[in-house]
């Protein structure tokens, strides 16, 4: 009897040391530590970001589907957040160069998955026979512009010069190896064994915006 709990003491120790050992973001005070509600709050509300709410707002007020290009929406909805997942089932932010999983092919598959998801929602919202449905589409072709011209190259420069600070030359590597944004068909094998984790998909908080996702696109199908 005494062995008995002897042993349950021993395990729970050791299980309780694991959780210390494995969680993905050790410090207490990281924001990605953080409830959801709370890492809200935390973002810094800017004309951009309320821009980008209006936008998505009116894109499920003035939804006008068709059902061949809804469909073809969701599809591209899906690929850009089962994207997403694999690349935060990956990404340890601000601990190393990330090159395993979809970073093996492109240097921001999350950006990537987010191309494919606004662009899946305003195919998805629009239509070629009514003018709320080209006007949506427009608008979709306005906001990639916006998207690819002046949003990623602003992230570039800041995300890129965080990065050399943190790791120096292995940030140039991997650059030298993976584009910026178009993935290369084959992974660049970089030697990095680290795999997919739901840790940290959880840790990242990704999982919120698949149901987001669903959410919008069941809003839009009811246009």
């Amino acid at each position: 009897m005494t062995h008995a709990k002897r042993d349950t003491s021993r395990s729970s120790t050791r299980q309780n040391a694991g959780d210390g050992e494995h969680r993905i973001y050790p410090d207490e005070s990281s924001i990605q530590n953080a409830d959801l509600f709370t890492r809200l709050r935390a973002r810094r509300i800017t004309p951009r970001l309320l821009l980008a709410y209006a936008a998505a707002l009116c894109l499920l007020l003035f939804a006008a589907p068709w059902a061949p290009t809804y469909a073809l929406g969701c599809v591209m909805v899906g690929l850009g957040l089962a994207l997403r997942i694999w690349t935060f089932g990956h990404l340890r932010k601000n601990q190393n160069v990330i090159t395993t999983g979809p970073y093996a092919h492109t240097r921001n598959p999350a950006y990537v998955g987010s191309a494919l998801v606004m662009t899946g929602l305003f195919i998805a919202a629009g239509n070629p026979y009514d003018y709320r449905g080209l006007a949506i589409w427009m608008a979709g072709i306005v906001g990639l512009y916006v998207f690819f011209k002046h949003y990623m190259p602003r992230k570039y420069r800041r995300e890129y010069g965080k990065l050399r600070k943190l790791f120096g030359p292995s940030v140039d590597e991997h650059a030298a190896h993976v584009p910026d944004f178009f993935p290369r068909l084959t992974p660049w094998r970089s030697g990095d064994t680290q795999r997919f984790s739901w840790a940290c998909v959880r840790a990242n908080h990704e999982l919120v915006w698949p149901v987001a996702g669903i959410i919008a696109l069941a809003i839009i199908g009811l246009g």
